[in-house]
């Protein structure tokens, strides 16, 4: 099946680049603090696709937040829209999206720490009884492009935070390291020292008896 690819950042656009196999419609470089513009311009460029018939599909694939020690590579389907709006992994094990976790920073034993807690929003079938005064498809054309900034945003927002906590764990692991190998260090020196003070003490004390 054919497939077009659109990278956001420079590490993607990279490694696609360097695939012939691989056809990249589009690039975008975001910075260190996503923003709804930059969010906006990538929502623009998938939906224009999509609304021609140039694609009949959009996958959405990011790293999921989990936690600070945790991530997780997802795939959503941003776009035909599913009545059930389920997230799937890079397994095929996927979640209804209705299920939506809410992430807290908090301390915890004066470290900080992010806890999440998951809520369950109910999906149940419209009332009968409202009415809508626009054409459904001129109320779909003007939620859709919401929809899909909110979307981007999010998965650019998840996966910074994932990229974030990943570089945090990597120096917190490195800090550590570093604890122990001076503690090895210092032992191994406090040995040598000690073994030479003896050794000269032996020396002063045979030279001493000689004489």
């Amino acid at each position: 099946d054919w497939s077009s690819d659109v990278c956001i950042g420079r590490k993607g656009s990279v490694y696609f680049k360097r695939r012939p196999q691989y056809e990249i419609a589009a690039t975008f470089e975001v910075g260190q603090s996503p923003t709804i513009k930059e969010a906006q311009a990538v929502a623009d460029e998938i939906f224009a696709d999509f609304v021609s018939e140039k694609v009949d599909k959009v996958e959405l694939v990011y790293t999921k937040f989990v936690s600070l020690i945790s991530s997780a590579p997802v795939i959503q389907t941003m776009l035909p829209l599913s009545a059930e709006g389920t997230v799937c992994d890079i397994d095929g094990n996927c979640v209804d999206a209705a299920e939506d976790e809410i992430f807290k920073l908090t301390t915890r034993e004066g470290k900080l720490v992010v806890e999440s807690e998951t809520t369950t929003t109910e999906t149940g079938g419209l009332d009968e009884s409202l009415i809508f005064e626009q054409d459904p498809v001129q109320i779909v054309d003007a939620l859709l492009p919401l929809y899909m900034n909110a979307t981007l945003l999010r998965s650019l927002q998840e996966a910074l935070a994932s990229e974030l906590a990943a570089r945090m764990n990597a120096m917190s692991n490195a800090s550590d390291n570093a604890k122990d190998l001076k503690k090895k260090i210092n032992l191994v020196y406090n040995r040598k020292r000690q073994a030479k003070i003896t050794t000269e003490l032996s020396e002063i004390c045979a030279g001493a008896s000689s004489v």
